[in-house]
């Protein structure tokens, strides 16, 4: 069902609301409601300002990071990655760098996502229900109002596997998502990654998450 950008917004708004003042039961299912009912078609993406003192070379010619800042831990980081075409500043979006163009995707600096995701909601008391959606809808709906931070836990010639996460720096909460993907279908705009999303996380609480994802791959 397709919503006007007023109604997406202010859906945020009582999502934000319903967050603080109500129990994570109510507050997962709202995420939920969001992300099955609400075609969104902004496409939004944040501006490319970027500041020389924010450029760092890499070990690859002509591709550059854009510091960020970290969250939590260290290697959690809202960092991306450009390189320099016709004059300007373009994100990495080229199979030849798949480190770079997963940060890319994550950080919503690939303006032409047609990615599919298909997403395990894992919400309170244990449901976990399957949606498949465009990733460019999870931007839309919150990467406006959220902080992004991301990081690449794992890569090899056909699998890499990254964390983000979503911080409402006002109340004080996150969502995070691990997805998994194929190494080589990361430019290919037909493929769908699979994905875990956990939403409504205390901020103090990451650690938590990172030390049991850790213990579950011993």
């Amino acid at each position: 069902m397709r919503k006007s950008i007023i109604a997406i917004i202010a859906s945020l708004f009582l999502f934000t609301s319903a967050s603080a003042q109500t129990d994570k039961a109510v507050a997962d299912q709202l995420v939920y409601d969001m992300l099955t009912t609400m075609n969104v078609t902004e496409n939004w993406h944040p501006g490319m300002v970027i500041r020389q003192s924010q450029l760092k070379e890499t070990a690859e010619k002509g591709v550059y990071m854009v510091r960020g800042e970290s969250f939590q831990v260290n290697s959690m980081r809202s960092d991306f990655y450009v390189k320099k075409e016709k004059g300007e500043w373009v994100p990495i979006n080229d199979s030849r760098y798949p480190v770079e163009t997963m940060v890319n995707l994550l950080q919503n600096r690939i303006t032409d996502n047609q990615h599919q995701l298909k997403l395990r909601h894992h919400q309170y008391g244990g449901k976990i229900p399957t949606i498949v959606l465009p990733m460019q809808n999870l931007f839309d709906l919150f990467a406006r109002h959220m902080d992004l931070y991301c990081s690449v836990t794992y890569i090899d010639e056909n699998e890499i596997r990254a964390t983000l996460v979503f911080h409402q720096r006002r109340l004080n909460y996150i969502h995070m998502l691990t997805l998994t993907a194929n190494t080589n279908e990361l430019t290919d705009a037909t493929s769908t990654f699979s994905a875990e999303f956990y939403t409504n996380i205390p901020q103090g609480n990451v650690n938590d998450i990172f030390k049991e994802k850790n213990n579950k791959k011993q």
